[in-house]
């Protein structure tokens, strides 16, 4: 059992999978994050942007457990990470898909096999996964692009895998680190797309980006990252235009 009080537990039942409260974070003697306060839910999609060197990379450094707050109290998946032991912050991250600014792959590895990479890790066979490998291909729009080394796919491409990639272990939260930067708008806005559709199978989406146009590519909660200060910004309803379908 995760070590939790039944406050965490509660909010997690709630719909809560990320609840931080008066969040401070940093490096070294650097604090970069102050009195941080969010919420993310099952089944939405918050969007973070801001201006270069906001916050916005920490922020995400928090909620993936890769940097721990200095103080305040941050629950994420029911578990209040600033009280929990090594393993069960081992078994949150796994729960966590993440969907880097810069993905790294094996890059003589085809497509498939990189999207496939996770299940392998938790010791699946080829013929547990492959259909849901499959899956995810037709699912991001990679078709034939799938058997093809990584290194000889597009920017666009390689952003599709990346996102096929994190959420093959059907993760309960999807992170996504500025994922249409060196890309073309067009582009961009379908991979936000593909991320927000997660939303429909219950999964929550926290997106972080410079750019704020992406708030009307989908139902998306709005936030603002300045200066270490992350503020509400509100909620935006718009649904893709015929153009990026």
């Amino acid at each position: 059992m995760p070590r939790t009080n039944p406050v965490d537990i509660d909010l997690y039942e709630r719909g809560a999978l990320v609840r931080f409260a008066g969040v401070d974070a940093g490096y070294g003697a650097a604090t970069v994050l102050v009195g941080i306060e969010f919420e993310a839910r099952k089944g939405e999609v918050a969007l973070v942007t801001g201006p270069a060197a906001a916050g916005k990379t920490t922020f995400q450094h928090l909620l993936r457990l890769a940097l721990e707050p200095r103080s305040g109290r941050a629950v994420i998946l029911g578990v209040d990470v600033g009280r929990a032991s090594a393993r069960t912050k081992a078994d949150v991250k796994k729960r966590i898909g993440y969907v880097a600014e810069n993905p790294v792959f094996i890059e003589h590895w085809s497509a498939f096999d990189n999207i496939a990479m996770p299940l392998r890790l938790i010791g699946q066979k080829p013929r547990d996964y492959d259909d849901d490998v499959r899956e995810l291909v037709d699912f991001v729009g990679l078709g034939d692009a799938a058997d093809i080394t990584v290194e000889k796919l597009s920017n666009a491409e390689r952003r599709r895998v990346a996102i096929a990639r994190a959420l093959a272990a059907k993760p309960d939260l999807i992170l996504a680190d500025d994922p249409t930067a060196g890309m073309s708008p067009a582009d961009g806005r379908r991979v936000v797309r593909l991320l927000t559709e997660m939303r429909r199978v219950g999964a929550g989406v926290i997106i972080t980006s410079q750019d704020e146009s992406l708030a009307d590519v989908g139902p998306i909660n709005r936030w603002r990252m300045d200066r270490g200060h992350l503020s509400r910004v509100g909620y935006d309803g718009g649904e893709p235009t015929e153009a990026e379908e």
